[in-house]
């Protein structure tokens, strides 16, 4: 019997709605602007991503899950990155980014079948999707499959598995102060479960690959409704009132992780297939990324010194 089509959900309808429905166009028109306080937000999650432009500029990149007109796509190519293909299960406003110069080369993926050969890009990035996707490890078996040095995920953190040292400590606080906590397991209003990552998840899949490599580092995000249509200078009472908002619960999200009582809401991490050089390396720790070298499987052989092989389609 065939097995049924997997379910995309509503992202291709959500695209739609940017175009058609007044609301989502305003939203999505401030998607192009760099200058608002929600450009701000996602300039800080990618932030990371520096040591690895600065140290291998010539570097290719694919983006995945990339369809708000290739916003990851653009911050690459503004910080520097020479080659970015931006990709998207719908390419209905990459279009519209490639068409108004905002994006360089895109296409239609459905990230769990990618239509690239083995090793098409040095770097594959992937930010706040893999959660969005049915068969989330199938994707990053196919971001692992086409990258040639690594692979960049951010994702909400699984604070169920990735509990912070003195978290119970928050926790029971909450409960005091009568404040909810996170369900187990939530959906979004497009229709998908949230698959919330966890390092030792992604260790795992990294060693399942025969890789030893990897990276992480973390970030607190808040959204406060409205952020989209205020720029960073917030000049008007309205709008320093909503920047004033955001700043301090970031604070407050950071202070709590310095304590010990809750870990980073974002986990950023760098799968690699082969080992950072040094200088990337020296340039991550710089950056906060916390370098671990995981254990070598020892009923196989190494690969070759720098192979960035590992088990392809």
């Amino acid at each position: 019997m065939a097995s049924s089509p997997i379910r995309y959900d509503n992202h291709e309808d959500e695209w739609r709605r940017v175009l058609d429905d007044a609301d989502r166009r305003r939203v999505g028109d401030t998607w192009f602007d760099t200058e608002t306080l929600d450009a701000w937000r996602h300039a800080r999650m990618r932030a990371p991503l520096a040591a690895f432009i600065a140290q291998d500029p010539q570097a290719s990149w694919l983006t995945i899950g990339d369809g708000r007109y290739g916003t990851d796509a653009n911050f690459l190519l503004r910080s520097g990155a020479r080659s970015v293909h931006c990709t998207d299960i719908s390419d209905t406003l990459l279009r519209i980014g490639h068409e108004r110069g905002f994006i360089q080369s895109y296409s239609a993926q459905n990230a769990e079948a990618l239509a690239f050969a083995d090793g098409s890009f040095d770097y594959v990035y992937c930010k706040e999707a893999l959660h969005h996707f049915p068969r989330p490890y199938v994707a990053l078996y196919e971001m692992f499959r086409v990258a040639r040095k690594a692979v960049i995920l951010t994702e909400p953190r699984d604070q169920l598995v990735e509990s912070a040292p003195l978290g119970f400590l928050w926790r029971g606080l909450k409960r005091v102060l009568g404040r909810t906590t996170p369900p187990r397991h939530t959906f979004e209003s497009v229709g998908n479960y949230v698959y919330a990552v966890s390092e030792r998840d992604l260790e795992k899949f990294l060693l399942g690959m025969h890789h030893t490599d990897v990276a992480f580092t973390g970030c607190n995000d808040i959204h406060v409704p409205g952020v989209e249509f205020v720029p960073q200078t917030a000049t008007t009472p309205a709008h320093r009132k909503i920047k004033t908002r955001l700043i301090r619960r970031i604070a407050l999200a950071d202070l709590l992780c310095r304590l010990g009582l809750a870990k980073s809401a974002l986990l950023t991490a760098a799968l690699f297939k082969v080992a950072p050089s040094g200088e990337l390396a020296r340039a991550l720790a710089d950056l906060g990324w916390a370098l671990r070298k995981l254990p070598a499987n020892p009923y196989l052989a190494p690969p070759p010194a720098g192979s960035p092989s590992g088990p392809s389609r």
